[in-house]
């Protein structure tokens, strides 16, 4: 119905009608069309913004633009007015973290509300695009290497989720934000200008760097760079190279073990010749000896047998591992280890106190040299753990009737909860000449014996590690041994 109002006619159509007209048209637009109120709070949006740009009744406009925008939007729909169409070009980002470089918006009123229709002009996709894009959108968030993508300017447009693995940082903090926050990573002035330098000259640009986390922990990362010159924009890509250095440098390592392993063998077979002398001399003054010579013979003596019994653990150590598994004494092979690495204790002015607590033989059955090694592991870490002045305690404890316990308890600096977790683990270390090898080696021979390890420590009081090891053939006479320690798995 027609009606007048003063000069200007206008039509007379319920509000209903209306709003059910302007629902139609959303819903069958192609373009991503949204209604916004003057506070930038949308009112309406139809299927394509809401899956594309992410844009849903509720959403606050401010919060899908790109940084450093806000101001020319508020410029730009304050010019939107009744009769008065306006063309404008922004770069907008969904919840998800999908980009859009340069959108044309078109801003009209909707005169029954004064509230603003927005047209955004995305272009046309097909089925198999917007598949295609969602895709390598997903492969980006989701892939085990850090990508960064910045603009010509050094911005950052984009990041996946695996910048807080590598680097601790939270993606939504870096969108945005200039390539100079990339320096809290340990990046140089320098390293940034070696890039400038490779994507001026050649478009692309690589180099390597060591990020520290907060932790402490080193890892070795390796960086290529490229420049999209399509798209105008910087494509970085970070590989974690941290399990392949600590592996060279651990075959470098072994190298180096292995030869002195040959030379310490060469000089254990000489030293046993020399001490063949020696021990034929020494028979020779027993017989002639007399008064204070007899005893000082006797100490020259006992010294020798201690030296000999150092020199066999040498050449046993030298010897290759490819042997079978056989039955041992545990104690005698705990206080054989005791025994090589009493000197270095006494260097370290670090006492060693043994103690069989189950009070006789305990049989096992796997690889002896191989248990001695994780042994001389074992005290090796405890040693460099432990101050001058304090003791280690090794013992042989009482579990249950078909297993033993072997603990190395020291006085040293103990460890954080999070370094208990992280002992274990390959490469693992928090010494500066270490290769964290050590520990993964022992639980590997435990576990290879049908036992296990475990740790408990704290800081600034000591560290003890606890082997638990099945019995081979024990005889039942050691049940409830008194004074036995119990381990709770």
């Amino acid at each position: 119905m027609l009606v007048q109002n003063g000069e200007r006619p206008v039509w007379d159509v319920p509000t209903k009608s209306i709003m059910e007209t302007l629902d139609f048209l959303f819903d069958e637009a192609d373009d991503a069309i949204v209604m916004v109120n003057r506070n930038n709070e949308c009112l309406r949006s139809n299927p394509r913004a809401v899956k594309t740009l992410g844009i849903f009744p509720g959403s606050m406009m401010d919060k899908v633009l790109q940084n450093g925008q806000e101001a020319g939007w508020t410029t730009f729909i304050s010019q939107v007015n009744p009769g008065r169409k306006v063309t404008s070009r922004f770069g907008l980002e969904n919840p998800s973290g999908a980009a859009f470089q340069d959108i044309e918006v078109i801003g009209t009123v909707f005169r029954h509300s004064n509230d603003v229709i927005l047209r955004f002009k995305l272009g046309e996709q097909s089925g198999v695009d917007r598949e295609g894009a969602q895709a390598y959108h997903s492969i980006f968030r989701h892939e085990v290497n850090c990508y960064l993508v910045f603009g010509k300017d050094g911005t950052v447009r984009d990041v996946n989720d695996r910048i807080r693995h590598f680097y601790e940082m939270d993606p939504d903090h870096l969108i945005g934000r200039p390539h100079t926050e990339l320096l809290k990573i340990g990046l140089s002035d320098k390293d940034i200008e070696l890039v400038k330098q490779g994507l001026k000259k050649n478009g692309q640009a690589e180099f390597k760097h060591c990020f520290v986390t907060a932790q402490g922990e080193e890892r070795f990362y390796h960086i290529f760079i490229y420049y999209e010159q399509n798209g105008e924009f910087i494509f970085a890509s970070v590989r974690d190279d941290t399990e392949k250095v600590l592996l060279k440098r651990q075959m470098e390592h072994n190298g180096s073990l292995s030869a002195i392993g040959q030379l310490a063998a060469s000089i254990a077979h000489e030293l046993k010749n020399a001490m063949t002398s020696v021990r034929g001399f020494t028979e020779l003054l027993k017989l002639s000896a007399e008064g204070d010579s007899v005893r000082y013979v006797q100490v020259i003596d006992s010294e020798m047998d201690r030296m000999e019994s150092l020199m066999a653990e040498f050449l046993t150590l030298s010897k290759p591992t490819d042997q079978e598994d056989e039955v041992f004494d545990l104690h005698k092979c705990l206080g054989d280890v005791v025994t090589v690495m009493e000197p270095q204790a006494t260097m370290r002015k670090v006492a060693i106190f043994m103690d069989n607590q189950i009070g006789e033989a305990a049989p096992v059955k796997g690889k002896k040299h191989r248990m001695k090694q994780a042994f001389i592991n074992l005290i090796k870490n405890a040693l460099e753990a432990s101050g001058e002045g304090t003791t280690l305690f090794v013992s042989l404890e009482h579990y249950d009737d078909d297993h033993v316990v072997v603990a190395f308890s020291d006085e040293g600096s103990g460890m954080t909860d999070l370094q208990i977790k992280q002992v274990f683990l390959p490469f693992f270390t928090t010494k500066q000449e270490g290769t964290g090898l050590g520990l993964p080696f022992v639980l590997e021979t435990a576990e290879s014996m049908g036992g296990h390890l475990f740790v408990k420590s704290e800081l600034g009081k000591g560290t003890r590690i606890e082997m638990l090891l099945p019995v081979h053939e024990r005889s039942q006479a050691q049940a409830g041994a008194e004074g036995a320690a119990v381990l709770t798995p």
